[in-house]
């Protein structure tokens, strides 16, 4: 199984991921507020660089969602480009007044990666599955994971889940 191919081990295993939807959520000023009305495909957390930054913490976390799923509710986010560490172009969508970080993409399958820290009501959520745990920081141990790979799209695990 390779990092993006957690929709269909979710599918293969005829799991889906509890969330109450309709599910909003919003930056830290509340200027943008959003809804999801789908089910998500994965949660992870992922120890790159660029999410470490970003996040201002030891990772980041994504909620994958199909485009159609997120809703705009109220204001205009504002977006950059960047690359990720493994090279592909990473669109960021960003309150242009707080600055929350909402949302990356979207990618090369027409997802979004909504931070779900911005979820109104994110304990709904846990994540399975964390990605480039060659960048994870040696104290950190998430309890509770399916799966752990060295980077984003490698098949290459490593010894352990945590």
């Amino acid at each position: 199984m390779r990092f993006g191919q957690y929709e269909a081990h979710y599918r293969a295993k005829g799991e889906e991921m509890s969330l109450v939807l309709p599910s909003e959520g919003g930056c830290q000023c509340g200027e943008i507020r959003y809804r999801l009305i789908g089910e998500p495909i994965f949660l992870g957390v992922c120890h790159c660089t660029d999410c470490k930054h970003q996040s201002g913490s030891a990772f980041g976390m994504s909620l994958r969602m199909r485009k159609a799923d997120v809703e705009l509710l109220q204001g205009a986010p504002k977006q950059w480009t960047t690359r990720s560490d493994n090279g592909n172009p990473k669109i960021c969508v960003f309150c242009g007044t707080c600055g929350t970080r909402l949302w990356h993409g979207p990618g090369p399958l027409g997802n979004l990666s909504v931070k779900p820290g911005t979820l109104d009501d994110p304990s709904q959520l846990a994540p399975r599955y964390e990605g480039w745990t060659k960048r994870k920081l040696p104290w950190l141990r998430i309890e509770g994971l399916e799966a752990s790979f060295e980077e984003q799209g490698s098949s290459r695990r490593p010894a352990s889940a945590s």
